[in-house]
């Protein structure tokens, strides 16, 4: 069973929303909303949020690897 996350769910570090309650970016809620680099960390969130739901665990892990090998660049 797939635990269900919501837009609300999907914060940053200082616990600010990304999305919109429709899942679209937006600081706070709020479409437009944020620097450049937080307006790019909300479409990451909303192509997580639209496109995640129903990928398994291990599928989901291959794309964390990806995040990762980002963050070691």
């Amino acid at each position: 069973m797939y635990q269900v996350i919501l837009p609300q769910n999907l914060v940053d570090r200082y616990g600010r929303r990304v999305l919109t309650d429709s899942g679209q970016p937006g600081r706070d809620g709020h479409i437009g909303v944020g620097s450049t680099t937080e307006q790019l960390q909300g479409r990451v969130a909303a192509a997580i949020y639209a496109n995640c739901a129903e990928l398994d665990d291990e599928q989901l892990d291959e794309i964390i690897g990806w995040v990762a090998a980002y963050k070691r660049r």
